[in-house]
């Protein structure tokens, strides 16, 4: 009932949030955040994947640069071995080692430089001459040249042709040594060829010890 003379008064109707806007903007929303999560796996996964090519090209550029290195060495080797046979070897190149057993047949370079030992054995300086009385000291890397001489046993045959002349050694002794170990550069009163080179054969980096391989003359021809 109105009384005359006052005035009803009505309350504002509060306004009720539209639920399909509400609902529209928490959508777009996530499909906001959910696209900025797609872009940032995106951008990871090209990442991962230029990554992963780039590996791979490094991987193919060492892997070429180490098999040519190989056959540019081995390639030395032969050149100096046919240079050898027709009897045009160097002051360097004068002596050639052979060993059946494990198919070795190299020319053996004077002077176990770096240089030296990347073309093939080398013989120490300062160590007797091979053939000569004395002990001569032979370097070469496990992983080429030197790579089978583990197999060298007891009474194994090694030869050296050397001015004309062919020598012949068994193999009296093997050992495993450390790096600093000098002794196996002693002199001898016998002529002896001591082959050295680094041990395991299969090692990863630098081989921390020193394979030994003794041989004393048989006979010279």
């Amino acid at each position: 009932m109105q009384v005359h003379g006052t005035s009803v008064l009505r309350k504002p109707r509060q306004q009720v949030p539209n639920c399909s806007i509400v609902l529209k903007s928490e959508l777009s929303r996530a499909r906001q955040k959910l696209t900025w999560a797609e872009q940032l796996v995106q951008k990871l996964g090209s990442r991962r994947q230029a990554l992963s090519y780039l590996l791979i090209f490094t991987g193919a550029v060492l892997s070429t640069f180490v098999a040519a290195t190989y056959a540019w060495m081995y390639l030395e080797q032969r050149m100096l071995l046919d240079r050898w046979s027709r009897g045009q070897a160097s002051a360097q190149t004068q002596t050639k080692l052979s060993i059946p057993k494990i198919h070795l047949e190299d020319v053996v370079l004077e002077g176990a430089s770096r240089h030296s030992l990347l073309l093939g054995p080398a013989h120490l300086a300062g160590s007797a001459l091979p053939g000569d009385p004395g002990n001569a000291v032979i370097a070469g890397h496990r992983d080429t040249f030197f790579r089978h001489i583990h197999r060298l046993k007891y009474g194994d045959d090694l030869y050296i042709l050397r001015s004309g002349k062919r020598f012949h050694y068994v193999v009296r002794s093997r050992r495993v040594v450390r790096p600093y170990d000098l002794s196996v550069l002693r002199a001898s009163k016998e002529s002896e060829i001591t082959l050295i080179t680094c041990y395991p054969a299969n090692a990863i980096g630098p081989a921390p010890k020193r394979l030994i391989v003794v041989a004393k003359l048989a006979a010279g021809i």
